[in-house]
């Protein structure tokens, strides 16, 4: 309505006014959209989140944590095909071999190639340690198993000043230009029981690699196989959860300032 011959406003949106309707009626205003009920919203919000497949984006470690909620066949069906993910991406990663690594290379070597989720891991170590020697095989080895990550390794001395030999082995875990964690000892690998598989473990556990392996290889005796199925989850019973002290360290990683 018009008061005083001023022109009449719509206090609300979606409201009109009279002239705003007879404008509309002479067909010089296009028709008013048709309000949808909120009910209608709702139903079409349902029915499109019934359509998403939740399984669809899960990796091998969220899939075993639902397996109690999924038929055995279902999850299986998804498990295989994330397997074959897995081997084309294998396939076709650029890496497959340990690389050296220095304090003068180490920005670019390790840091920016970081960058954009890139896994970078970085072994640390000591001609003279016995310890260090225990995981150099097992880490080439995982360096050709899981050629997505860039596995790099030095003398510690000469990536950081005065890194102290008892620290070593010492490796650093990278991505997006920041070290994401830092493990120290070789108790972390499994002492005297390291083994490729025991490095594929740890690695699964921070987020590195995805494995297939069912028990913690650290926690068997030397010598006996592996059993391989759905992949390593944290917190799983007899895992990392109750071994704090496992060489892990308190989260503090060489920044790039101290290796440039």
């Amino acid at each position: 309505p018009q008061r005083g011959g001023g022109v009449a406003m719509a206090l609300c949106p979606g409201d009109t006014t009279q002239w705003e309707d007879i404008q509309r009626r002479l067909g010089n205003f296009a028709p008013k959209p048709k309000e949808v009920p909120q009910r209608e919203l709702d139903k079409a919000l349902v029915e499109a989140a019934e359509k998403v497949d939740a399984l669809e984006t899960c990796n091998l470690q969220e899939l075993a944590k639902v397996e109690d909620d999924v038929e055995e066949d279902t999850l299986e069906a998804y498990r295989r095909r994330r397997l074959a993910e897995l081997k084309v991406a294998r396939k076709a990663a650029k890496f497959g071999e340990v690389l050296r690594v220095t304090r003068t290379n180490f920005v670019h070597e390790v840091t920016e190639a970081s960058a954009e989720g890139q896994w970078v891991a970085v072994l640390m170590f000591v001609d003279a340690s016995s310890a260090c020697h225990m995981i150099m095989q097992p880490w080439a080895e995982a360096a050709r198993r899981f050629p997505a990550v860039k596995f790099m390794q030095g003398v510690a001395s000469e990536i950081v000043e005065n890194f102290p030999d008892a620290s070593t082995p010492a490796v650093l875990l990278y991505r997006d230009k920041d070290c994401a964690r830092q493990l120290v000892g070789i108790d972390a690998w499994g002492g005297a029981r390291c083994s490729v598989d025991c490095v594929e473990w740890v690695l699964a556990r921070e987020g590195v690699v995805e494995t297939e392996l069912e028990e913690d290889p650290r926690q068997r005796p030397a010598g006996s196989g592996w059993r391989r199925g759905a992949p390593a989850r944290r917190g799983d019973e007899g895992s990392e959860e109750d071994e704090d002290d496992d060489g892990r360290g308190d989260d503090r990683c060489y920044t790039s300032a101290r290796l440039s």
